[in-house]
């Protein structure tokens, strides 16, 4: 295969860092994407360690292989939910887990050449499934089913949206004239009632919050969250990073909650330096929190 565009992962020092990944390790990566952090991983486990890279969007495992080929048999590329890492684990290996990782932002081969309806720059079908083989809702049928009320909540809750009421109404309105089946005719209706002010164009919270609720994002990660720490051995480490604040705060009150069980290894989330940001702009908003099992 052929890959011409990749994915930078972000906080890649960082990780590599605050992770102390070591030769013979075993790591995953579980949200596995175009491959950059498993590349990283592999390097570091050297001959005697093992990579395993996970990803729900069965498009990811070609590009990723197809990357990482060199690094022959220790990595592995499985398709599946990190929320299953246990029994996607197991599937692989009996060797105990030293090191996970989940990176919860988007790829930008996944969002711009996926055709999933992902971004409103370009038309696509609104369909916004990170694995469209999973049955479930698309992004289209809950603009086209949800009540005003429903896409309020949806809009308020997993996007932070202050526009929220207007632009329900306005999509509610908009749908009774015709289906909405894509990314601009979506993007049209917001335009229309929220005109754009400064650099963020008025669509990307409510395409934020179409894809979170579409993937149940926030329920998968709480849900990964606990499988992931009652799976691994004692000494073993986590790292999540986040892109928004509703992300942040699941990893952030899971691990207060767990109290002695788990340590945090940083009293604050790590964040990029300005060189980082200034380099790769999508990685302003990241965050990068570790905690070690006790």
């Amino acid at each position: 295969m052929q890959i011409t565009a990749l994915h930078r992962p972000v906080l890649i020092n960082e990780v590599r860092d605050s992770l102390d990944i070591r030769a013979g390790m075993v790591c995953i990566d579980g949200t596995l994407g175009d491959g950059g952090h498993s590349e990283m991983m592999c390097e570091l486990v050297g001959q005697t360690g093992l990579v395993i890279g996970i990803d729900r969007d069965p498009d990811a495992i070609p590009v990723a292989s197809a990357r990482l080929e060199r690094f022959g048999s220790r990595f592995r590329a499985v398709h599946g939910n990190f929320t299953d890492i246990p029994e996607l684990v197991r599937s692989v290996t009996d060797r105990p887990v030293d090191r996970v990782l989940l990176d919860l932002g988007w790829s930008t081969t996944q969002f711009m050449m996926r055709g999933r309806g992902f971004s409103f720059l370009t038309n696509e079908h609104l369909d916004m499934r990170f694995d469209p083989t999973e049955s479930g809702e698309s992004a289209a049928d809950i603009v086209n089913e949800y009540s005003v009320g429903e896409l309020v909540r949806i809009f308020r809750l997993y996007g932070e949206e202050p526009q929220a009421e207007r632009i329900a109404h306005a999509i509610v309105d908009a749908r009774l004239h015709a289906p909405i089946t894509t990314t601009q005719q979506l993007a049209h209706v917001i335009v229309r009632v929220a005109p754009r002010h400064g650099k963020i164009h008025p669509a990307t919270q409510v395409f934020q919050a179409l894809r979170i609720a579409v993937n149940n994002e926030l329920g998968v990660l709480q849900s990964a969250c606990a499988a992931i720490t009652d799976f691994i051995p004692h000494g073993a480490r986590i790292g999540i990073i986040t892109f928004h604040s509703l992300e942040d705060r699941i990893v952030k009150r899971f691990v207060q909650a767990q109290g002695a069980a788990v340590t945090a290894l940083s009293k604050k989330p790590i964040v990029p330096t300005f060189e980082e940001v200034r380099d790769n702009p999508r990685s302003r908003s990241s965050k990068l929190r570790v905690f070690e099992k006790k």
